[in-house]
């Protein structure tokens, strides 16, 4: 039977490893958006450049068509390797352990920022050219032009699929449990395991990823809206 008793017993205990959760996942979700930019730079170039232009663009697709767990075992075992071989071609590298927590920034980093270099590139070529193109014939700087009427719309733009993205790499960190870091459905495995009551400590593991993608949705939402607002303004 349920045990209601043993549910609420453990919400606090696996409530507690939930900034882990959102730690990895913030932190994969900036540092893959700065990963994006650089990317989206060197694929939207009129002029491509010969070897990094078709790399980058393999490589986002080999991200985006593969597994993030599959990522982060390569990562995870592919990543020490690495290190070794710089180190004996002169490099000067540390082989000692890396932490499993930098494993997991990376992994998810990269990821994040294969999936949102899409989601820039659709954005940017949703923004009206001839919008940018008026405001620099009637005297505007290029540089202005950009910064006050393409990027706003962007961004408004982007958030939906930003916020996506971010609520897709929070799930994702239940596999980080996979590496050894305790997260929150690797805490609902340890309590579950103590007790032997796994449906309770999975649906509290549930509950709590409900109420936060919630409230990151309900922010972004938030964010979106403002935009708008202030694009329909400058545009009246």
């Amino acid at each position: 039977m349920f045990d209601l008793t043993f549910a609420k017993q453990s919400f606090p205990q696996i409530l507690s490893a939930a900034p882990m959760a959102l730690l990895i996942a913030l932190v994969a979700t900036v540092a893959g958006l700065l990963l994006a930019i650089g990317i989206v730079i060197v694929r939207e170039k009129k002029k491509p450049l010969p070897v990094i232009t078709p790399l980058t663009a393999t490589l986002v697709s080999f991200i985006r068509g593969t597994p993030i767990l599959v990522q982060l075992y390569v990562v995870y075992y592919g990543l020490p390797q690495l290190l070794v071989g710089l180190k004996s071609w002169g490099v000067a590298v540390s082989t000692n352990g890396l932490p499993p927590l930098l494993i997991a920034f990376l992994a998810y980093a990269l990821n994040a920022a294969a999936n949102l270099s899409e989601s820039i590139r659709s954005a940017y070529h949703a923004v009206e050219p001839g919008q940018y193109e008026a405001a620099v014939s009637v005297g505007m700087a290029p540089r202005v032009a950009i910064v006050r009427i393409v990027v706003p719309q962007l961004i408004a733009n982007l958030l939906p699929n930003l916020t996506n993205i971010l609520l897709d790499l929070l799930k994702d960190t239940a596999l980080v449990y996979n590496i050894g870091i305790v997260e929150i459905m690797g805490q609902a495995n340890i309590v579950s395991s103590l007790g032997f009551k796994y449906l309770e400590t999975y649906l509290d593991a549930l509950l709590i990823y409900i109420i936060i993608g919630w409230l990151i949705a309900k922010f972004f939402q938030f964010i979106e809206f403002l935009l708008r607002r202030h694009d329909t303004m400058v545009s009246a």
